[in-house]
């Protein structure tokens, strides 16, 4: 029995070295058909096109790990395509990756602890032990989430969190369906409800860039209210889509509430490394919800809040638990950000931006009623290439108002639509908040690919149904 299987585990092992391979290939080919096709027209410009297909091909298929990926590529955009270190390693100077990695230990801290777990018993005792009914009540309070808690890496951490004790609390194993599909809804919709109203950084850039560019005025309200119907038709789709594509082994927590409760009489008093993690992430969380007022990053807070968490005898962390950190997620989110860094600073970028506005004109112009899901569909196209919302948002929104100045669109109903079009996800690339999740380690890119598409569709289908006709009572006529 054991030499069976032995022999079975090598033989998945070698099939998984042969598609990896042979997704290397695929990705090498297709760099190289991007480094002979005529769109860039420098030297630079066309390598650096080259390897950014390279490297997102090989993001999309898994060819490697992530963060290995990400090292490559930022190795080729300096030693092949001449780009200087400071450009082709800059995410690494950015303050995005620390973040996550501050993050992450506030994670490592409130489940080494057993924070999460004592908050999973306590919301499960007042949410009820239907596993349905603890996915819809965790999505209802992930939107509520958004208005008081803008960072969408901070709200994924905190949930994700209480997910995991959730786990622990109903049996079930990590990459168990009701783990998949519990982290991935919070993973998920903690980005994309960024968007729903002016809370997330990406919808407050977009508010400034349509006042300063097309000179109208951006409220809250309007936000909030042309959104509310798509937002509240989302959860419902996302609950279905989530119970139908990670069909729950438990429906119901066995012995109910009272099981809970048994199990924080098991856990006895909060313990002193428990109040040390309640204390950092309670203390962060709330320099997170003001920092409107002493306008402190939401990185520098993270970041700061993780390694005291580390410090001895002031936080709740062993040394050893510093090694629990998912290191790589963070070379890869930096490596990721190198990579919109270098399409900003080179040509490919203008380029894209030219193309995409060359093929967008004569369909705005011809369809007026399918023009709301052609422009999410377009943005949706140009997201895969520069996955940073605030990178994207920057490089197409002023040009995207000049545009609808100059054809009489309605620039706020039309740079509404494209920010909220950037929620929309299917890779880890296009959002840190998307890795951060992933480094829980319960469901893989291929969920996350899954969930995103479907949702891409049931958002195509409401922006269709809905925005020609609710739009235009509310004063945001499409012209």
């Amino acid at each position: 029995m054991t030499n069976i299987a032995e022999a079975a585990a090598t033989k998945s092992r070698i099939s998984s070295d042969t598609k990896h391979f042979l997704c290397l290939l695929l990705a090498v080919a297709m760099g190289a058909l991007a480094y002979l096709a005529p769109i860039m027209g420098s030297g630079v410009g066309r390598k650096a096109f080259a390897i950014t297909i390279l490297v997102l091909v090989m993001y999309i298929t898994e060819a490697a790990s992530l963060a290995v990926i990400s090292l490559i590529g930022c190795l080729l955009y300096w030693v092949w395509a001449g780009i200087p270190l400071s450009k082709s390693f800059a995410g690494f100077f950015n303050d995005t990756p620390w973040y996550v990695l501050g993050v992450l230990l506030l994670g490592v801290a409130a489940e080494s602890t057993g924070l999460a777990r004592r908050l999973a018993y306590n919301i499960i005792c007042r949410m009820g032990t239907s596993y349905g009914k603890i996915l819809a009540g965790m999505m209802v309070l992930n939107f509520l989430l958004t208005f008081i808690m803008p960072s969408a890496n901070a709200k994924t951490l905190i949930l994700c969190t209480i997910s995991i004790g959730m786990l622990e609390s109903f049996g079930m194993a990590k990459r168990s369906n009701i783990g998949r599909g519990l982290v991935l809804a919070m993973t998920f919709q903690s980005g994309l409800y960024s968007v729903f109203v002016i809370a997330g950084a990406a919808a407050i850039l977009a508010k400034g860039l349509i006042e300063s560019v097309a000179k109208v005025q951006v409220t809250y309200g309007m936000w909030l209210v042309a959104f509310l119907p798509i937002w509240i038709l989302t959860i419902v789709a996302s609950w279905i889509l989530i119970m139908k594509m990670f069909p729950p082994e438990k429906r119901t927590l066995e012995g109910g509430e009272a099981y809970c409760r048994a199990e924080l009489a098991k856990m006895g008093p909060i313990s002193k490394n428990e109040l040390k993690a309640v204390l950092i992430l309670g203390v962060a969380t709330l320099l997170w919800v003001t920092d409107q007022w002493h306008h402190i990053s939401a990185s520098k807070v993270g970041l700061a809040a993780g390694l005291f968490a580390c410090l001895p005898v002031l936080g709740p962390l062993k040394k050893e638990d510093f090694a629990k950190a998912n290191f790589p997620i963070v070379i890869f989110i930096a490596g990721a950000m190198c990579m919109g860094t270098v399409m900003a600073d080179t040509e490919i970028l203008k380029t894209l931006t030219a193309v995409l506005f060359k093929w967008m004109t004569p369909v705005l112009r011809s369809a007026s009623l399918t023009a709301p899901v052609l422009l999410y569909w377009y943005n949706n196209i140009f997201h895969l290439f520069l996955g940073n919302e605030s990178s994207m948002l920057v490089a197409t929104l002023p040009a995207l108002m000049q545009f609808c100045l100059k054809e009489g669109f309605n620039p706020l109903a039309v740079g509404m639509l494209w920010t909220f079009a950037t929620g929309g996800k299917v890779f880890l690339y296009q959002m840190s908040a998307l890795a951060l999740g992933y480094s829980f380690g319960c469901f893989t890119a291929k969920d996350l690919f899954k969930l995103g598409v479907a949702l891409f569709f049931v958002e195509s289908f409401l922006l269709l149904v809905i925005l020609p006709w609710y739009w235009p009572l509310i004063g945001l006529a499409w012209r």
